[in-house]
């Protein structure tokens, strides 16, 4: 089953600000960010048919994804709120 494609900005629009200021500013961010990115890329590759992978390991990157995506949403919640954005 595909997956649509969001990226963060579209998925928490009203976090964008946070999301920009975080991206340029906070090396932590910018590390889940990029292992984020990487596990985002890896399931849609699967999900096209370009990259091969057993359903239980798919299941286990999606889950890690699920995971680095809620930090990410809560840095840039937090962020929203630390600087009024």
């Amino acid at each position: 089953m595909r997956t649509p494609h969001q990226n963060l900005t579209e998925s928490f629009p009203e976090l964008k600000e946070a999301f920009h200021h975080l991206k340029v500013n906070d090396h932590h961010f910018q590390h889940v960010l990029k292992q984020y990115e990487e596990l985002d890329t890896q399931v849609h590759k699967v999900d096209h048919e370009q990259e091969a992978m057993s359903e239980i390991e798919l299941e286990k990157v999606k889950k890690e994804r699920v995971a680095l995506k809620d930090t990410l949403y809560t840095l840039m919640t937090k962020c929203k709120a630390e600087m009024n954005l």
